[in-house]
C-alpha cells in the first residue's frame, strides 16, 4: 500500500499548531508595521534565469525546477525541460520584485514578507523540504541607522515573544577577514578559517581541529587566531551582562603592524560603536553585544551583521546585515539593502516547546473559544436567544463554535474535547444574564452570570 502522508520533508498541520504558526505571524506583522514596514508577497516560483542567475552554485542543487508544459515541452532538448524554479529563500525574490516595480515602490522601501519557501534538501529533524521564512528589509537606505531601526524593531518582536534570555551579537562583514590579513594569514586560507570559526557555538574543539589543519604550519599566525577563538568563546560562554567587548578585544587589532589594514579596521569598529550606542539609546534593555567572530554564511553581505541567540541553544534564531550590491544585479543600478531574516521555524519550534509545558489545555489558542451545544429543545425563541448570545460573544472577540447535529449531550462533550474546545455551553437564561457551562478538562458544570464568564474566557486566552 502506497503512503498517504504529505511529501517527504513536507507536514500537514493541525488545528493547534496552524493557530500557533498563525499567532507568530500576526505578532512579527504587528511589531513591524509599527515602524512603517508593509508586507509584500511574490509568487511561490520565479523564472531559472531570476533563481540561478545571481546565485548559482549550491542554490541550483537545492531548487525544486519545474518542467515546461505542454507543447513546449514535448520539443524541449533534455537540459532544457524545465523553465521555473520553486524560490528557495524570500531575497532573491525581493530583488526581483525591486527591479520589477523601480518607480511604483519609494526611494526607501521598508518591507516584510512570510511565507514558504522549498529547498530540494535532505529531511532529517528539525530540517524540512518545505518551511516558512519571514524576512523585513530596507531597500534605499544607505545610513547606519537603518540598521539601529532594523536591530530595535526586532528585538521588540523577541520581547514580545517571550523566548527568554538572549544576546543580540554585532559584528561587521569586512571586520574578521582583515584581522585575519593583520596577523598574517594567506588569503586563501582566510575562508576555511572563517568556515571553522562559524562552528564555535556547536563545537568549539572542531573548530580549533580545523584552524589546526589549515595553519599547522605557521605557529606565529596560529597563536594569533587560536588565542582570539578562544577568548571570544570564553566571553560567549559567561557573559555576565553589557561590558564593553570592544575594549576587551582591543589587544587583539592593535598587535596588527599594517596601517592601511588598522586604519580600516578602526573605520568599522567606530561604525558598530556608533550603531550600539544608538541601539542602547532607543532601548536601555537592549541585549546587543559586539562579537567580533560572528561569521554569516551569505556571500552578499558588505557591511554590518548580526544574530540572535537564545541561551541554551547552539543556534541562532535569527540573522541579518547590510547587502548593498544584491539588489542592484538585478535592477542595473547600485541599491543599497540591509534586512534581518528571523528563523520562523525554529522559533516556532521553540514556542510549540513552551506550549507543551503548560498545564492549562486552552494555553495555545489565539482566542478564547466555546462550544454551544443542542440539548434537544430548539423552539423559536430559545433559537433566537442561543443566536443572540453566539454573536454577541462573537462581536467580544470569543469563538464560538455551534453543533449542528442532533446527536446526545455526551457525544457533544466529547467532540469538544476532541477539538482542543475547554468551554460547552449548555443553557442561556437571558431573563437573569445568567450561563451554565461545563469545563471539559475537569468535566464540571458551572453557573455564572454571563459577565463572569466573559471575563474569565479572556482572563484564561493568551491572546
Amino acid at each position: 500500500m502506497s503512503s498517504i502522508g504529505p511529501p517527504t520533508g513536507m507536514r500537514d498541520w493541525l488545528p493547534q499548531d496552524a493557530l500557533l504558526r498563525q499567532r507568530l505571524m500576526e505578532t512579527i506583522s504587528s511589531v513591524y508595521r509599527l515602524y512603517g514596514y508593509l508586507p509584500i508577497d511574490t509568487p511561490a516560483m520565479e523564472d531559472l534565469a531570476v533563481l540561478l542567475g545571481k546565485g548559482g552554485g549550491e542554490n541550483e542543487k537545492l531548487l525544486f525546477k519545474i518542467l515546461k508544459r505542454g507543447e513546449k515541452l514535448a520539443q524541449a532538448k533534455d537540459d532544457e525541460l524545465a523553465d521555473y524554479g520553486l524560490r528557495y529563500d524570500l531575497t532573491v525574490p525581493l530583488a526581483r520584485f525591486v527591479a520589477t516595480h523601480q518607480g511604483k515602490i519609494p526611494k526607501v522601501f521598508r518591507r516584510y514578507h512570510i511565507g514558504p519557501v522549498w529547498r530540494a534538501d535532505r529531511p532529517q529533524k528539525g530540517r524540512y523540504r518545505e518551511f516558512y521564512q519571514c524576512d523585513i528589509d530596507v531597500v534605499g537606505g544607505a545610513s547606519s541607522a537603518y540598521e539601529v531601526e532594523v536591530i530595535t524593531a526586532t528585538e521588540r518582536v523577541l520581547k514580545e515573544l517571550r523566548l527568554g534570555k538572549y544576546r543580540f551579537r554585532l559584528s561587521d562583514k569586512r571586520l574578521l577577514p582583515l584581522v585575519l590579513q593583520g596577523f598574517g594569514i594567506a588569503k586563501n586560507q582566510v575562508g576555511p578559517i572563517l568556515i571553522a570559526m562559524d562552528k564555535l557555538d556547536k563545537d568549539v574543539n572542531q573548530a580549533r581541529r580545523e584552524i589546526d589543519d589549515v595553519l599547522s604550519r605557521d605557529p606565529e599566525p596560529w597563536k594569533k587566531v587560536t588565542a582570539l577563538l578562544l577568548r571570544a568563546y570564553a566571553v560567549r560562554q559567561h557573559d555576565t551582562g553589557r561590558h564593553d567587548r570592544m575594549e576587551e578585544f582591543k589587544k587583539y587589532w592593535d598587535s596588527i603592524d599594517h596601517p592601511t589594514i588598522r586604519a580600516d579596521i578602526e573605520g568599522i569598529l567606530t561604525n558598530l560603536q556608533a550603531i550600539i550606542a544608538s541601539v542602547q539609546s532607543i532601548n536601555p534593555d537592549s541585549s546587543i553585544v559586539f562579537d567580533p567572530l560572528l561569521v554569516r554564511g551569505m556571500d552578499y553581505y558588505t557591511g554590518p551583521v548580526y544574530e540572535a541567540v537564545v541561551e541554551g541553544l547552539s543556534s541562532s534564531i535569527l540573522g541579518g546585515g547590510r547587502y548593498d550590491e544584491l539588489i542592484g544585479q538585478f535592477a542595473g543600478k547600485k541599491i543599497p539593502a540591509v534586512g534581518c531574516s528571523i528563523g520562523f521555524e525554529r522559533i516556532l519550534s521553540l514556542l510549540q516547546e513552551q506550549e507543551l509545558k503548560k498545564s492549562s489545555p486552552q494555553s495555545s489558542r489565539v482566542l478564547p473559544r466555546v462550544l454551544l451545544i443542542r440539548d434537544g429543545v430548539d423552539t423559536i425563541h430559545l433559537h433566537q436567544q442561543a443566536e443572540k448570545l453566539r454573536e454577541g460573544l462573537r462581536s467580544e472577540g470569543i469563538g464560538v463554535e455551534v453543533y449542528l447535529d442532533d446527536d446526545d449531550v455526551g457525544k457533544q462533550f466529547k467532540y469538544a474535547e476532541a477539538a482542543g474546545i475547554p468551554w460547552a455551553i449548555k443553557r442561556f437564561d437571558e431573563a437573569t444574564s445568567t450561563i451554565t457551562v461545563r469545563y471539559i478538562p475537569t468535566r464540571q458544570d458551572h453557573t455564572l452570570s454571563l459577565q463572569e464568564f466573559k471575563t474569565r474566557l479572556h482572563a484564561e486566552s493568551p491572546g
